[in-house]
């Protein structure tokens, strides 16, 4: 099966973005505690600057091979399609949260979820997931065809 450099890109974008957050989720929803302990802002923004410069240098190196292609109207409309659908998700994805805390309150039950540190790992988490859904829909579309 060949793979374009836009492809190519996109599949080791999406693979450092889930193997990377795959393994700071990990880690931080294994350890969440009921107390108020505001997450590590130092080692989130590491991880951001180093999941950049990593995400960069694969780029470089995919698309090295060929620099000519330039963005058409296919590119412009796949791009377009799939910003519109990882909206959705991150729209989905908050307003279930803000239904699931109204609930929570509405029966005096509050979880692990509701305390600042589970609030900023759940938002965290929607915004990767609505970053995973733009990879997958370019890459659905590049495959299928638009």
């Amino acid at each position: 099966m060949e793979f374009s450099n836009k492809e190519k890109g996109l599949i080791a974008s999406l693979g450092v973005t889930l193997l990377v957050f795959g393994w700071y989720f990990y880690g931080s929803f294994t350890n969440l505690r009921l107390s108020a302990e505001p997450p590590g802002l130092v080692e989130f923004i590491i991880l951001i600057v180093l999941i950049a410069v990593l995400e960069s240098i694969i780029q470089v190196f995919v698309s090295f091979k060929n620099n000519s292609q330039l963005a058409d109207e296919r590119d412009k409309l796949i791009e377009k399609v799939s910003y519109r659908y990882s909206y959705w998700v991150l729209s989905a994805c908050i307003w279930f949260y803000m239904g699931h805390i109204l609930l929570n309150t509405w029966f005096d039950h509050l979880p692990n979820l509701t305390t600042p540190g589970g609030v900023f790992h759940l938002l965290l988490l929607f915004f990767v997931l609505a970053e995973v859904t733009h990879f997958l829909t370019q890459l659905y579309y590049y495959r299928k065809g638009f």
